[in-house]
């Protein structure tokens, strides 16, 4: 199984995914360093909250903008 990372936007008013962004593998080791993720996960295999300004780093990081509006953003592993 493989396991691919995205940045993931939820709107705050119905929980609904708004926003998912591929983060490519090349790119995860700076992904987990923004996201904060610790040594002990290592595939950074939990989801982890972004503040807003983790989440507009990640996204230029990725090379895409972010939606304007009431948004909780997440560093999250998906199998592919």
């Amino acid at each position: 199984m493989r396991v691919m990372h995205r940045l993931v936007g939820y709107d705050l008013d119905t929980d609904r995914m708004k926003v998912r962004v591929e983060v490519p593998l090349d790119l995860l080791a700076e992904a987990k360093r923004i996201a904060q993720v610790g040594e002990n996960d290592p595939d950074a295999a939990w989801s982890y909250p972004l503040s807003d300004e983790q989440a507009r780093e990640l996204a230029a990081l990725v090379g895409t903008g972010l939606e304007a509006g009431r948004m909780e953003f997440f560093l999250e592993a998906f199998a592919g």
